[in-house]
């Protein structure tokens, strides 16, 4: 694109101006509130003329330019159709349009894709050129007519096919038509057209004589709403004096606009038509918008003046523009004559914002928003002899300009940057932030004039939204709500400015806070003095609202001063409903709970405390609440199961045991503990003991001793004391057993409660049967001294088979008769014989049983085997008789080295060590002389060695059977293995 579009050399004419007021200056700043300096830079001009470097052939002159999509197609004088790529100069070559050098370029109308251009000549023959084509085709179906605009399907055309458009003639004709250049239809086919049809015509009513020319025609689908896909069309189509427009679906099958303008047929179509007369030409254009691609305003050159305005698509019935001025030729003079007349421009173009007019002398762009000339650029030197046309490329948005023998660009840089001012100035203010988000010294100045507007107006709530936003001086807009007394605008302002703060402006933040506090507390008062309930309601909950936001809690939870500082100001005014709320946000719970109590509010104080989790202000408060509401403080302390430390809440059961005799909450909580969280701590076990204790409750202490059993978590010696206290006598038979005082406990038992529990007693020792017998002798010592029952005592013998009927006897008191205990020395003498009789039985079998362990010995010594010398090793299989072999009983055969060798990894550390010793001790006696002493000594070293490493063989004894889970492969070798069989 540089070697077509060269710097141009601008020596010989007068620099071009800008009408532009400078809007930001060097150092120019934001108004300064205390918090943010910002300065802004300095801009370029918004267009700016440079050369396209194009050179025409001598003797030839520009006829007429269109360029699209960075494609330009430049028709010379010759009938020489120049087709100029802007990026690729080696894409751009010549095609021949009219072999008649007499028919001259009427119009070029190329597509938005700069695939397809359509050609107009003077003759009324039209041609149509596609990308792919190297020669253009005579369109046959327009013969005869002369196309003064065409409406371009920019969204649906493709590299081959316009895809549907309509085509205005300049006798007030529309047709609808497609043009293919695909291979098959040009070699096949009698021409491009896919079809043609006329759709309609501007004249119907009147003579063909006084036809109007089409000299504008525009076409798009109406964009989607965010609530439903619009599928209606609208169509433009302007005249040097109408404009006409038409609203309507399409239809399903070519030609697609019948439809459409099909419900125009029967009445006459509506137009705007403006006054002129002598001018014989018009041109109208449409703007895109760069974001969304869709249509934004437009411009249409008429006699009087520059109609343009915006697109409405909000439902419109029969007309899609809105806010349309017509702005007069004479608006555009900026010398200092008056009344001056200013011709009509020979040339006009659009853009998003601006209007581009061309003059025989000059080009002025103008704003739209004001209609103010803010560029004018005076020609000078021959270039600008006879200047055609100025043209925009829809899609990269570079403003073009043409003469006879030249072609000229013009830069547009950031052509939407003083939108914002204009359309500040026409009280826009939400369209002109959208105009400035990337320039905070724009934006402060948009949102201070907002807030001064809604201000003006006396919409103080709104006003105080804005100045929030922007940079105005904090005192200053204070100042001013507090002179009006606008209270209500002072807290909107207050809470927006706090909403701005970054985290880190502490101090600000907290004097907001404090501020708003103070106003909301202020409020709240006045409207309860004045009995105004509903209103003191909506104020209070818009105060909690405020105080809840996550900003407001991150703010004080992050500065403790401040939320100090917050409820000791609350406190002040007296308002006990909103200090708790407060307490309660900022989890002060031991203030809320405190507040409670004092009031004798215990079921809420419970309820503060069960919605916190700090387990220390259960410590601290139950000892209060429990004397009052016992069952509700124990369920909540079981809810939380094991959070709670139960030791450090012995003390407020301690208090409710004073409040309460009976203590049944505090047992029911103690019991949880032990059998639900298996609560070990003595201190627990042995408070429940003296609550059992002191409530007479023995069977649930005694339930409590038997769970209990000899592994006790409480103190024996303390719940002793407590049962004898208490005359518990069965627990504390119960405890001396725990203690193992069986002699203790069964004394007491037959003392104080029964033989029954006596004889349980004396059952519990079962490894010391002479404790056990010495037990059973004190019940039967007691059962025939203290209530001389006899029959009873006979009964031991039986329950008890340590007693016999000798140990009871010196018992009985001597005036006993033997009668009594007949059956008992009768059945004694039988035990005693059946027990020596078992003895003689199991001494004959253990001497058979001798008897037959020596044979086998015996037998065993004198067995032999016959070993042949092919026999080989289990282990290694080399030959057995190469050295020293043990031999087993059941075939196996092994080296003493092999065997060894096996058995030492099973060996444990002692047998390891011993093993090498008796090796070393052998291997000296093998290589050296032993005298007749050593010899013994070598024998048993060689009986140790045979009893550790050959006591049984390897494969079939214990030690095989102790391998069993062993895996054949190593852990070591299975990689290695594994990788082998790949």
């Amino acid at each position: 694109m540089a070697s077509i579009l060269e710097q141009y050399q601008q020596s010989n004419f007068r620099a071009s101006r800008t009408n532009y007021p400078s809007t930001a200056a060097k150092n120019e700043t934001v108004p300064s509130s205390g918090f943010v300096n910002i300065m802004s830079e300095e801009e370029r001009p918004i267009f700016n003329r440079i050369g396209s470097g194009f050179r025409i052939p001598v003797n030839t002159f520009i006829q007429r330019v269109a360029i699209c999509n960075n494609m330009m197609l430049v028709a010379l004088s010759n009938n020489i159709l120049r087709r100029i790529c802007l990026y690729d100069k080696n894409l751009s070559d010549d095609v021949q349009i009219s072999g008649r050098l007499t028919d001259k370029v009427y119009r070029i109308f190329l597509d938005p894709t700069g695939k397809h251009a359509i050609i107009a000549m003077e003759s009324m023959e039209n041609y149509y050129l596609a990308a792919s084509m190297k020669k253009v085709k005579l369109l046959n179906k327009l013969k005869g007519h002369l196309i003064e605009s065409i409406a371009w399907n920019g969204s649906n055309a493709t590299d081959l096919s316009t895809r549907d458009i309509l085509i205005g003639t300049a006798r007030g004709l529309i047709f609808e038509t497609e043009l293919d250049a695909s291979v098959e239809r040009l070699r096949f086919q009698s021409g491009t057209e896919k079809y043609m049809k006329q759709v309609y015509s501007l004249n119907r009513s009147e003579a063909s004589e006084t036809a109007e020319r089409i000299t504008g025609l525009f076409f798009d689908r109406f964009p989607p709403s965010s609530y439903r896909l619009d599928t209606r069309y609208f169509v433009i189509a302007t005249t040097p004096n109408r404009m006409y427009q038409f609203v309507g679906e399409l239809s399903q099958d070519q030609p697609l606009f019948t439809r459409l303008f099909s419900a125009y047929e029967g009445r006459p179509a509506q137009f705007l038509e403006l006054p002129g007369e002598t001018l014989n030409f018009s041109e109208f254009h449409v703007a895109y918008s760069r974001k969304d691609k869709i249509p934004v305003s437009f411009a249409w050159l008429t006699e009087p003046g520059i109609y343009h305005g915006t697109f409405n698509f909000r439902d419109p019935k029969h007309s899609v523009t809105a806010g349309a001025l017509l702005m007069p030729y004479n608006a555009l003079d900026t010398t200092d004559g008056e009344n001056v007349s200013v011709s009509p421009p020979i040339s006009l173009t659009v853009t998003e914002f601006h209007a581009l007019l061309l003059f025989k002398d000059r080009l002025n762009a103008v704003a739209l928003l004001n209609e103010e000339v803010v560029f004018e650029d005076y020609f000078q030197g021959n270039a600008f002899n006879d200047v055609i046309a100025v043209l925009v490329d829809p899609v990269s948005k570079i403003i073009w300009m043409y003469s006879q023998t030249s072609i000229f660009q013009f830069e547009v840089i950031h052509e939407d940057r003083y939108v914002w001012r204009m359309l500040l100035e026409k009280n826009e203010f939400e369209k002109a932030k959208q105009f400035c988000k990337d320039n905070p010294v724009h934006l402060d100045k948009v949102l201070t004039a907002q807030a001064d507007h809604f201000f003006d107006n006396k919409e103080y709530q709104s006003a105080a939204l804005f100045y929030a936003q922007s940079q105005k001086s904090f005192e200053q807009v204070a100042l001013k709500f507090l002179e009006l007394n606008r209270r209500d605008a002072l807290k909107v302002f207050l809470i927006q400015k706090f909403n701005c703060l970054k985290a880190q402006d502490k101090t600000q933040m907290s004097m907001l806070l404090t501020w708003l506090t103070e106003l909301y507390l202020n409020d709240i008062g006045k409207l309860k003095d004045d009995d105004k309930t509903e209103l003191c309601e909506v104020m209070q909950a818009e105060f909690r609202d405020f105080l809840q936001q996550q900003r407001v809690t991150n703010c004080l939870n992050d500065n403790p001063t401040l939320c100090a500082t917050l409820s000791d100001l609350i406190s002040s005014h007296g308002d006990t409903d909103n200090m708790i709320f407060f307490a309660k946000l900022m989890n002060d719970h031991e203030k809320v709970i405190t507040y409670y109590i004092q009031r004798d509010r215990f079921k809420e104080a419970l309820n503060a405390l069960s919605n916190q989790r700090n387990p220390e202000l259960y410590y601290k408060f139950s000892a209060d609440l429990i004397p009052h509401i016992p069952k509700d403080v124990i369920s909540t302390w079981i809810l939380l199961e094991g959070n709670l430390d139960a030791k450090k809440l012995i003390p407020s059961l301690i208090h409710y045991g004073q409040h309460s005799p009976q203590a049944s909450e505090a047992i029911r909580y103690l019991e949880f503990c032990i059998r639900d969280l298996r609560n070990n701590d003595q201190a627990i076990h042995d408070y429940l003991i003296s609550l059992y204790a002191k409530n007479k409750d023995e069977s649930k202490l005694e339930t409590y001793l038997q769970v209990q059993g000899r592994a006790v978590s409480y103190d024996p010696n303390y719940a002793l004391r407590l049962c004898a206290e208490y005359r518990c006598h069965r627990s504390c038979v119960y405890i001396y057993a725990a203690m193992g005082l069986f002699d203790e406990a069964v004394e007491l038992a037959l003392k104080e409660v029964s033989v029954d529990l006596a004889k349980n007693n004396a059952q519990i020792p079962e490894d010391d049967e002479e404790l056990k017998r010495r037990l059973w002798l004190l019940i039967a010592r007691h059962v025939i001294e203290e209530k001389n029952d006899i029959k009873q005592a006979m009964d031991f013998l039986k329950d008890c088979d340590l007693l016999k009927i000798e140990d009871i006897l010196p018992f009985f008191p001597d005036f006993v008769t033997i009668d009594h205990f007949k059956d008992a020395i009768c059945s004694s003498l039988q035990e005693y014989n059946k027990h020596i009789e078992s003895l003689r039985q199991e001494m004959q079998e253990a001497t058979e049983s001798a008897k037959s362990l020596r044979e086998d010995i015996q037998a065993m010594k004198n067995s032999y085997r016959i070993i042949s010398v092919q026999e080989t090793c289990t282990i290694c299989s080399f030959n057995i008789m190469s050295r020293a072999f043990y031999l087993f009983p059941c075939g196996h055969m092994f080296h003493t080295d092999c065997l060894i060798a096996e058995v030492e990894p099973h060996l444990n550390d002692r047998q390891r060590s011993r093993l090498r010793e008796l090796q070393k001790k052998l291997g000296t006696s093998y290589t050296t002389e032993l005298q007749a002493a050593e010899s013994t000594l070598r024998d048993s070293c060689k009986d140790e060695l045979d009893e550790l490493v050959a006591s049984e063989c390897l494969y079939c004894g214990e030690l095989m059977i102790s391998l069993i889970d062993q895996p054949f492969i190593s852990p070591d070798q299975f990689d290695a293995i594994k990788e082998s069989w790949r």
